[in-house]
C-alpha cells in the first residue's frame, strides 16, 4: 500500500483516479480548490474516511510545499488544470495554474522524494492534425493559449523533472468525457450540453453538416492509464496519447444521444466555425504496446451511463 496524492482530484479524471487508488487499497491525498471540481465526486470516500482532503490553490508555492510535507506522498497523479475556455477569459490564471502550479508539483515532487509523476496534458497541442490517426511524435501545431499551457507543462516535464531525476508519465488526452463532468470544457457543445438541451426540449446548434469528428473516451479509461503508469517501474519519462483510436462524428453522436434519450431534437444549423478541429483520432498503439492499455468503454456504453446518471436526477 502507497500513498497517492492527486491534484485535482474532485474533477473529471481526478477522481476516477482516486476511485481505483482507494479500491486497489492506498492511501489517497486529494488536493483541489473546487474551481472545476465537484464535491459530490468524491463525497462517498469522504464520508467514509477513504481519503485526506486539502483544499489549496496549486499556483502558491508554500501551500503546495506545505501539503507535500504534511503528507509525504510517495506517488503524485497531477490532473489539476484550468480548462479550454476558462483559459480564454482568464489568461493569467491559466499561467498561474497550468504553468505555474505544474512547475510546484513538479518542485514539491523533487523537494519530497516522490517515487513517480503522472499529469494530463491534452490532444490540444496537436491542434487541427496534420494526418490521422494522431501518433505521439506529430508536431505541435497549437493554436490556443490553453494548449500553448499543456506544451509548456511537457517542456517543463523533459527538462526540470528529468534534468532532476524525477520519473514521470505524461497523458495527451484526446475527447475525455464522463457523467461527472462540468459543462464547461470546451466540446461539452456536442456532448453534455446536447444531452441536457435535447433532454429539456431545447434547441441544439449543429456547425458544418456534422461530418466533424471526436475521440471519446471515457474519464474512467482516462484515470486507469494513469494508475497503470504509476506503478510500472518500468516505464517513465513517456508521453501517450489516450483516446478511444476511433472517430465518432457528431452526426453519429447525435443520433445515439436521440436513442438513448427516445427524442428527436430540433437541431439549428450555423456554418462551421474555422478554428475548429475538423478530425480527431489518437494512435493508441504506444500505450497499447507499453502500459498495456485498452479503452474498455466504448461511446455507446459511455452515453447511455451519463443518461442514466442524469435521469437520476444526480446532476
Amino acid at each position: 500500500m502507497s500513498k497517492v496524492l492527486i491534484t485535482g482530484g474532485a474533477g473529471n479524471i481526478g477522481s476516477f483516479i482516486v476511485d481505483q487508488c482507494v479500491e486497489l487499497g492506498h492511501q489517497v491525498v486529494v488536493v483541489d480548490n473546487f474551481y472545476n471540481g465537484k464535491y459530490c465526486n468524491i463525497a462517498d470516500h469522504l464520508e467514509n474516511n477513504r481519503i485526506e482532503l486539502e483544499t489549496i490553490d496549486i499556483g502558491s508555492w508554500e501551500m503546495v510545499k506545505y501539503i507535500f510535507e504534511k503528507h509525504k506522498s510517495e506517488y503524485v497523479s497531477h490532473q489539476a488544470s484550468l480548462m479550454i475556455m476558462d483559459s480564454n477569459k482568464f489568461p493569467h490564471k491559466a499561467i498561474e495554474t497550468n504553468v505555474t502550479g505544474t512547475f510546484n508539483i513538479i518542485q514539491a515532487c523533487i523537494k519530497f522524494g516522490v517515487k513517480k509523476l503522472t499529469y494530463g496534458s491534452s490532444a490540444s497541442v496537436y491542434g487541427n492534425p496534420r494526418f490521422v490517426p494522431v501518433t505521439e511524435d506529430h508536431p505541435f501545431d497549437n493554436q490556443t493559449l490553453y494548449g500553448a499551457t499543456k506544451i509548456a507543462k511537457e517542456a517543463l516535464m523533459q527538462s526540470w523533472a528529468y534534468s532532476h531525476h524525477l520519473p514521470f508519465v505524461g497523458f495527451r488526452y484526446f475527447n475525455i468525457y464522463s457523467e461527472r463532468q462540468g459543462l464547461g470544457a470546451f466540446y461539452t457543445q456536442v456532448f453534455q450540453k446536447w444531452i441536457h438541451a435535447i433532454h429539456e426540449d431545447r434547441e441544439i446548434t449543429m456547425y458544418g453538416n456534422g461530418e466533424q469528428t471526436l475521440d471519446l473516451v471515457h474519464s474512467s479509461d482516462a484515470a486507469r492509464a494513469n494508475i497503470l503508469a504509476m506503478f510500472n517501474q518500468d516505464v517513465k519519462n513517456e508521453f501517450f496519447n489516450v483516446g478511444s483510436g476511433k472517430e465518432t462524428s457528431l452526426k453519429q453522436l447525435l443520433a445515439l444521444i436521440e436513442k438513448n434519450l427516445n427524442k428527436k431534437a430540433r437541431v439549428k444549423y450555423i456554418e462551421a466555425d474555422p478554428h475548429l478541429v475538423k478530425r480527431r483520432c489518437a494512435s493508441i498503439e504506444k500505450i497499447k504496446k507499453l502500459l498495456g492499455f485498452e479503452p474498455m468503454i466504448t461511446v455507446e456504453q459511455g452515453t447511455r451511463r451519463y443518461i442514466e446518471f442524469l435521469l437520476k436526477g444526480k446532476i
